[in-house]
């Protein structure tokens, strides 16, 4: 059964064509989603410059909910050096739409989501560095501060080990994000998602900082999570 959240929706680009081959090399033709695509090549530079993803890992995806398509990062290229063209449209099943080249190997976990959870539209994945060694460690960061309350629901999960690209990953993932906006790759990274572009990437930056602060304060020697009355708001 879909997880379903009503109304909550970004505004769409309202696109009537739907143009199966890359259009870059025509000047003056306008392609689909062209403010969607600059969000993302925006939001993937943003992810360079604060230490959050570095070159060809990660991947970004923001569904238009109106007509079935995901506008999703390109598999293999230097994500902050990404221009709009390079950027593909892809359908629920993950045809490729518009763009060359393929889309990013990790398409089935950003599809399981968007099966899964109605109301997410934007998904980010990332490899951030104090994320990621919770990853290897299989760790789970606990509900030590209220933003991680506020903005991801509560404790952040580490979904179980699956190879990168794999339908197992996508499912491990999609069980382990239950009541979530992030989840913890075993081994891999961290996903981060959201209502629209803008809120996946503020809980991707709430994750790090929360996964920061745990492991600085493991350094110190303990821990404590906030009152469950608090991680239950």
């Amino acid at each position: 059964m879909k997880t379903t959240l009503s109304s909550r929706f970004i505004n769409a680009s309202n696109q009537k064509d739907i143009l199966r081959f890359p259009l870059s090399g025509f000047p003056g033709v306008r392609t689909l989603y062209e403010d969607v695509k600059s969000d993302i090549v925006r939001t993937l530079k943003i992810l360079e410059e604060k230490g959050l993803n570095y070159g060809r890992s990660g991947n970004v995806s923001v569904r238009i909910p109106s007509k079935g398509h995901i506008v999703i990062t390109p598999s293999g290229l230097v994500k902050s050096a990404l221009s709009p063209k390079d950027l593909l449209v892809i359908d629920m099943e993950g045809n490729v739409i518009e763009g060359g080249g393929l889309p990013t190997i990790e398409t089935p976990l950003h599809l399981g989501i968007y099966k899964e959870y109605e109301y997410f539209n934007a998904v980010i994945h990332a490899h951030t560095i104090y994320s990621s060694a919770l990853a290897v460690a299989r760790e789970s960061i606990p509900p030590i501060i209220e933003e991680m309350v506020l903005y991801i629901g509560g404790e952040v999960r580490v979904a179980d080990y699956a190879p990168f690209g794999s339908k197992e990953l996508a499912e491990n993932a999609v069980k382990a994000l239950r009541n979530r906006k992030a989840v913890i790759l075993a081994n891999h990274g961290v996903v981060a998602c959201g209502r629209d572009l803008w809120e996946a990437l503020e809980v991707l930056e709430v994750v790090e900082r929360a996964a920061h602060i745990y492991i600085l304060s493991k350094v110190l020697g303990r821990a404590f999570s906030i009152s469950s009355e608090v991680a239950e708001f």
